[in-house]
């Protein structure tokens, strides 16, 4: 019983996350096909001073970054960092 309330628990939280998040950025990439993928790139993005947070949509192969405010991050180094993960990077979007 504990286990399905932490599964629930869990399930509400990440679709309230995913529906209050709002990206600064939105990158779109290719071969990020799994969970293992997904967590590869959180770390790596994670590990960055100007990311808040991170989203990764698996089935639209875009991953989310919000940043902190009055922060910045350069499409060079998102570009890098992709390469690095060994996944295509097929564009980059900034909202305002």
């Amino acid at each position: 019983m504990k286990n399905i309330f932490l599964i629930l628990l869990f399930s509400c939280s990440s679709l309230l996350f995913a529906e209050s998040f709002e990206a600064d950025i939105n990158i779109h990439v290719k071969g990020l096909v799994c969970d293992f993928c997904a967590r590869s790139v959180e770390k790596t993005f994670g590990k960055l001073d100007s990311v808040e947070a991170i989203k990764v949509d698996l089935e639209a192969g875009v991953i989310y970054l919000d940043l902190k405010e009055n922060q910045e991050l350069n499409d060079e180094i998102i570009k890098k960092l992709i390469k690095a993960n060994g996944y295509s990077l097929e564009s980059i979007e900034r909202n305002p």
